[in-house]
């Protein structure tokens, strides 16, 4: 028959680290995902709409030491693909090619229909002793409506019984 999906619900974990909202030029960290000591992978979708020149930013992936107030943080280099999010252009539905980020973070592409950027990451590339990560979106120069979720996969102790693990902001 073929390969059955995966039901994300069940066998992983959906977060939201930063609402739908407009950043209108703010700088803003996401909550710390603090379960990458219970998962193998985290995939952080930035999805990023309509904006102008001036509404660039920089995203960046900064691992943490511990909750709820990290002492160490690290800029992680780290992978990612970009998509177009114009349904109705030819590419609007096809990633670019995987592409690695200094710790600098990356600059996204000022467009008039909206990107997405998918980062890829895996546990083992946090530094010894830290739990975590967040997003630092930091810098955006104009209003930008733009949210990140991160999907956590390869839980490596599952059962059908998660409780909420916290979160921290």
């Amino acid at each position: 028959m073929g390969a059955k999906g995966i039901n994300l619900a069940e066998e992983g974990r959906i977060m939201t680290l930063i609402p739908p909202i407009d950043r209108s030029g703010v700088a803003t960290d996401s909550t710390i995902v603090c379960d990458m000591r219970k998962y193998v992978h985290a995939t952080v979708i930035c999805s990023i709409g309509l904006n102008g020149p001036t509404a660039t930013g920089i995203l960046k992936v900064v691992s943490v030491n511990k909750l709820p107030t990290a002492t160490v943080t690290t800029d992680l280099a780290f992978r990612y693909y970009r998509y177009e999010t114009n349904q109705l252009a030819a590419s609007g539905d096809i990633k670019g090619a995987l592409t690695w980020a200094e710790t600098t973070g990356i600059v996204p592409v000022a467009t008039t229909t909206g990107a997405m950027y998918v980062i890829e990451l895996d546990a083992e590339e946090l530094p010894q002793g830290h739990i975590g990560f967040k997003i630092a979106y930091a810098n955006p120069a104009a209003a930008c409506v733009s949210s990140i979720i991160a999907i956590l996969t390869g839980a490596r102790y599952a059962d059908n019984t998660e409780t909420a693990a916290p979160l921290y902001s």
